[in-house]
């Protein structure tokens, strides 16, 4: 797979820079578009940073365009995790588990139980995957 990168946000038709796939992952693919993060992002590209989350166009099979950045409905609507300290995804019956959504919180968290020894300090964000075989469910949380 190759991504093309147009080099300005306002001329996507104009010049642009071709990238193969091992600089980019792919987080997302649905009705023709596509979530990507760079691993790297050539020098010629100045309107977007390494690991943005971008929203691409496929054309054809193994050809994405990058549009813009992708925005947080998006990543939601795409049921791509925002991770504060990375990517941590169970696993049950043997593959990983599907990220269903995120709960991001920075007041509740801070409240903690009178018998508690340690509690979630600052922000925290909990993400909530299934299992696509037996429906198990597992939270993770992490804070900043």
């Amino acid at each position: 797979m190759k991504a093309i990168i147009p080099l300005s946000p306002d001329n996507l038709g104009g010049p642009a820079i071709t990238v193969e796939s091992d600089g980019f992952v792919v987080l997302a693919s649905r009705d023709k578009r596509t979530l990507v993060k760079f691993h790297s992002v050539p020098v010629e590209v100045g309107w977007f940073q390494t690991h943005e989350l971008m929203y691409c166009q496929q054309h054809g099979l193994e050809t994405i365009k990058v549009i813009r950045q992708a925005s947080d409905e998006e990543r939601r609507r795409f049921r791509v995790p925002l991770w504060i300290q990375g990517e941590e995804i169970p696993g049950c019956c043997g593959q990983p588990m599907f990220f269903v959504g995120q709960i991001d919180d920075d007041s509740i968290c801070t409240e903690k139980p009178p018998d508690s020894a340690t509690w979630w300090h600052d922000a925290a964000s909990f993400y909530v995957f299934t299992c696509s075989r037996c429906l198990a469910c597992k939270a993770i949380g992490q804070q900043f």
